[in-house]
C-alpha cells in the first residue's frame, strides 16, 4: 500500500471513530493529511469509498496478525487457538472505538455497498472462527462446528462489551484463556453426549443474509493466503528479492481477480512462490483453493 493511501486510511479512522460517519466531512480528512481535496479524491472516489477501504483495511490487518501463528510449528492446537483469540480480542481494544461507531453509525439501510460489505465481513470473521475452532479440535467436531462458532462470538462479544466499556487496562490472556477453557468443557460434552446440532450452514447463510458461501469463502480464503505471503515477504531484508515477490504477487492477484484469468501465468507465478523454502505449504494451499474456484465456476482460460 503507497504511503498516501494509507496516511489517509489512518487519518479517516480516527476522524470516523471521533465523530462518526456522517458527521465527518471530506474536507476534514484531507486537512489532517495536509493535502487538498481534489488530492484525495483522486486516491479515492468518494467518502464511502474510503469508508470502506478502512473497514477492509482494518480486519485484513487483524488477519494478517492472527495468519503470522498459523505456521508456527511450535504451537500445539490449543496454543495455537490461544494466540488466534488473543489477536481478535487485542484488535477489538486497539479499534473500541471504530467498531462501537459502526454498530450505530454506519448507513446500512441507505447504502447498499455498506450492507454488502457488512454481511460479508461478518461472513469472513464467522467462517475464519470457524477454520480456527476446526484447526483446534480436530474434525471430529464438524457436525457441530457452527454452534461451537457462535458460542465463541457470544463469550467474546460478552465478556468484551462489558470489561472494555471502561477505559481500563484488559487482561487479554486471562480472557482467551477462561474462553477457550470454556468450549474444552463445551466441546467434551458435546462428543459425549452427542445431541442434534442446533445451527447448520444453511440457517447460518440465512442469517447472514447470504445464499451462497462457497465462492465467497473461497475468494476470502484465497485473500487470506495472500496476506500471510505479504506478510512473509515484509520480514525480508534484501530489498531486490522484496521487490521481486511483491511485484509477482501483485501480477497474481491480479490474475486471479481478472475477468478471465490466464491459468498458463498463474501456474508460473505460483511455481516461482513454490520454490521460496518459506512459502512452499501456504502457495500449495493458494493453489488448491485456486483450482477449486475456477473448476467449480466457468474453468480456466488459457
Amino acid at each position: 500500500m503507497d504511503e498516501k493511501r494509507k496516511l489517509l486510511i489512518d487519518a479517516a479512522t480516527k476522524i470516523f471513530s471521533k465523530k462518526g460517519y456522517f458527521s465527518t466531512s471530506v474536507q476534514e480528512i484531507a486537512e489532517q493529511c495536509s493535502m487538498s481535496k481534489a488530492s484525495l479524491y483522486k486516491v479515492f472516489s468518494s467518502k464511502e469509498e474510503l469508508f470502506i477501504e478502512v473497514f477492509e483495511y482494518h480486519q485484513n490487518m487483524m488477519f494478517q496478525k492472527a495468519f503470522r501463528y498459523s505456521t508456527d510449528e511450535s504451537l500445539s492446537p490449543r496454543e495455537l487457538l490461544l494466540k488466534q483469540l488473543s489477536t481478535q480480542i487485542e484488535d477489538f481494544i486497539e479499534r473500541k472505538d471504530f467498531i462501537l461507531m459502526q454498530l450505530k453509525d454506519v448507513p446500512l439501510s441507505e447504502n447498499s455497498d455498506f450492507r454488502l460489505l457488512m454481511q460479508r465481513m461478518r461472513f469472513r470473521i464467522t467462517q475464519w472462527q470457524k477454520e480456527c475452532l476446526l484447526q483446534a479440535y480436530g474434525n471430529h467436531i464438524n457436525l457441530y462446528c457452527w454452534d461451537l462458532t457462535i458460542t465463541l462470538q457470544g463469550l467474546i462479544k460478552e465478556f468484551l462489551s462489558i470489561l472494555a466499556n471502561k477505559n481500563e487496562k484488559v487482561n487479554v490472556q486471562a480472557i482467551s484463556t477462561y474462553i477457550v477453557d470454556r468450549l474444552d468443557s463445551i466441546v467434551n460434552d458435546l462428543l459425549t453426549t452427542r445431541p442434534n446440532p442446533l445451527l447448520t450452514e444453511e440457517r447460518i447463510l440465512h442469517f447472514l443474509n447470504l445464499t451462497n458461501s462457497s465462492s465467497i469463502s473461497k475468494t476470502d480464503e484465497i485473500d487470506n493466503q495472500f496476506l500471510i505471503i505479504e506478510d512473509y515477504i515484509s520480514s525480508y531484508h534484501n530489498e531486490e528479492t522484496k521487490n521481486n515477490l511483491t511485484s509477482s504477487l501483485n501480477l497474481l492477484k491480479d490474475e486471479v481477480k481478472a475477468q478471465k484469468p490466464r491459468s498458463f501465468l498463474i501456474d508460473v507465478l505460483l511455481h516461482y512462490f513454490e520454490k521460496e523454502e518459506g512459502l512452499t505449504q501456504i502457495t500449495t494451499k493458494l493453489r488448491s483453493l485456486i483450482t477449486e474456484l475456477y473448476t467449480g465456476g466457468n474453468g480456466w482460460n488459457t
